[in-house]
């Protein structure tokens, strides 16, 4: 969900600061719920603006740029290696243990396949079943 407009919190902080209506009567005027008009107004009185705080920035990534090229590189030269492989690769070269789920998003990210490809060509016969259930090979 979207943070509310600074000029909607403005407004409903003026609105309740004329004490013409209640905290309810604010939040229903404007269709939002009563917490969120108590911290509009408890924000605007200690720091004098109810204006949205900024992105903090989230968390900072488990892999550095030198490791990130690493599986990068390694996925070049091993096309067909598992997560768990190269969660093991990873963890011998650099003593950093990281979960399936961070390299699948990881190789996502950097436009790479998460599956394994196919080390055999095709085989050059095809299994076909005809109408009665059976299986038959055709050239």
């Amino acid at each position: 969900m979207k943070p509310y407009s600074n000029d909607l919190r403005s407004r409903i902080v003026a609105t309740y600061e004329r004490g013409e209506h209640s905290l309810e009567e604010v939040a229903a005027l404007f269709a939002v719920s009563i917490a969120s008009v108590k911290n509009f107004v408890r924000r605007y009185r200690e720091k004098g603006s109810a204006d949205a705080l900024p992105h903090a920035g989230g968390q900072a990534p488990l892999l550095n740029d030198q490791q990130v090229g690493f599986v990068r590189d390694t996925i070049k030269e091993t096309t067909d290696l598992t997560l768990e492989e190269l969660r093991q690769h990873l963890k011998r070269k650099y003593k950093k243990g990281v979960s399936a789920p961070t390299l699948s998003r990881l190789l996502q990210r950097l436009g790479l396949p998460r599956k394994k490809s196919r080390s055999m060509p095709a085989s050059e016969l095809r299994t076909e079943s005809n109408r009665h259930g059976r299986h038959i090979n055709k050239p």
